[in-house]
């Protein structure tokens, strides 16, 4: 074959992950295993099996199989039949142009034609197709654990919801109850009407929060439905947010082995051989065509002749190729080394990107551990200070202000308990999708 053979491109990888990020990958597992919880395991089988683009995106895959299979079968030979059947009238003017038939016609003719691939134009086609097919097959792969991701960050969003909407539900049941009190020593003259003002807005700022999370809710789990493929309708729940089972530190591995392991990097680069296979098409096109044709059969005037003294047999080569044609089959050839070097920057570029997704995502999974642990130190001090304060403000030893105080403060700290506990869980799944997703 004309041309040099791929290889694949050389990339400068890191020498580690940061925060001295482990790199033994033994301890990776399947997407299944990561998430102990039966209801988010459901989720994203029925996803897997249901989504209409991964099914499309399936339906490519096979295409490309079959696109892959038409494409090779072009350096075989090619068998065909032609059968005539008819008869004409011509004058000898018309005879002796061509012009006509002045006799029956009777044929039964199989074809032959092959195009012998001396420079390789036809095996580089082939390669170029299968390494498309393959650049399909894992861009399927890569939606596979985008799909999972995006099930698993939908789920935990579901649960944190569900968590806040609990908060705001036992914060509305405690400032009503507040509020009747105070309203009741108000009506009996021993407080003024400022505190009974200041706990109908607390009353109704705790309320209000309430229909937005409801909102959002629905909202979470009509995209669920749709990454399932189902009509709107309720999520099944399992675990709840604090009982998610967290796995242990998660191993990087080395940078080295991210090149195999994420089907997005291994889309690009067999798109990027694909091209290049397409440098040795162009090629090969600069060099003369070798063909054969065969025909063998049977052909007469009547019926009765064309067994007995009508058979046919011809073979035929050929050899075409361009003599002068301005640099135009060269330009070709330097269009797909131009095409070719775009791929390869983009090769790079996606390389770039999933070290820096596997970065953020290490870092992010361990600030988010930290932060999650101060603001559970936060929540539960913010509990006991709010006890306190509502004794002493009983007792006559402080205003409501101080109590108005606690109250917000624990709010929202209990919220954000809720809210860090979900993006430290998602901050697992980033890892994992950054990863590769699921391994066997």
């Amino acid at each position: 074959m004309v041309g040099s053979k791929y290889q694949q491109p050389a990339v400068v990888t890191p020498t580690g992950f940061s925060d001295n990020a482990n790199a033994d990958t033994v301890a990776l597992v399947k997407w299944f295993e990561l998430f102990k919880d039966t209801a988010l395991q459901s989720l994203i089988k029925t996803t897997l099996s249901n989504n209409k683009d991964l099914l499309t995106a399936a339906s490519r895959v096979e295409e490309a199989r079959l696109q892959t299979d038409i494409i090779r079968i072009n350096q075989y030979p090619s068998f065909g039949y032609q059968v005539q059947a008819g008869g004409g009238t011509a004058g000898t003017s018309a005879l002796k142009v061509g012009a006509g038939l002045n006799s029956g016609l009777l044929s039964a003719l199989g074809v032959l034609n092959w195009e012998i691939d001396l420079w390789g134009k036809l095996r580089r086609a082939t390669a170029s197709a299968q390494a498309q097919f393959l650049a399909i097959d894992e861009n399927r792969n890569a939606f596979r654990v985008s799909l999972v991701a995006q099930t698993a960050s939908l789920y935990f969003l579901l649960r944190d919801l569900d968590n806040r909407l609990l908060i705001a539900q036992r914060t509305l049941a405690s400032r009503k109850e507040s509020t009747k009190i105070i309203s009741e020593r108000f009506d009996k003259g021993y407080i003024a009407e400022l505190d009974k003002f200041q706990a109908i807005q607390q009353e109704a700022q705790a309320a209000a929060l309430i229909p937005n999370i409801q909102r959002q809710i629905a909202q979470t789990e009509n995209a669920l439905n749709v990454l399932m493929s189902r009509n709107p309708g309720p999520i099944s729940r399992g675990q709840n947010i604090f009982d998610q089972i967290l796995p242990p530190d998660i191993p990087a591995g080395l940078p080295s082995q991210l090149l195999q392991r994420r089907p997005d990097i291994r889309a690009t680069e067999k798109t990027l051989q694909a091209q290049f296979e397409r440098i040795g098409i162009a090629q090969a096109s600069m060099y003369p065509s070798f063909s054969l044709t065969g025909i063998l059969g049977f052909a007469s005037p009547q019926l009765n002749t064309l067994i007995s003294d009508g058979f046919v047999a011809n073979g035929f080569g050929g050899i075409t190729g361009p003599i002068f044609q301005f640099n135009q089959n060269k330009k070709r050839v330097e269009v797909e080394k131009v095409r070719t070097t775009q791929m390869q920057l983009q090769y790079e570029q996606t390389v770039l990107s999933a070290f820096a997704d596997v970065n953020n995502a290490l870092v992010s999974s361990k600030t988010y551990a930290e932060e999650y642990d101060k603001r559970k130190i936060q929540a539960d001090a913010g509990r006991k200070a709010l006890e306190l304060s509502n004794a002493r403000y009983n007792y006559g030893y402080t205003s409501y202000l101080e109590v108005l105080t606690q109250e917000n403060s624990l709010f929202d700290a209990e919220l954000q308990e809720s809210l860090l506990l979900q993006q430290r869980l998602n901050a697992i799944v980033s890892l994992y999708k950054a990863l590769g997703g699921g391994w066997n």
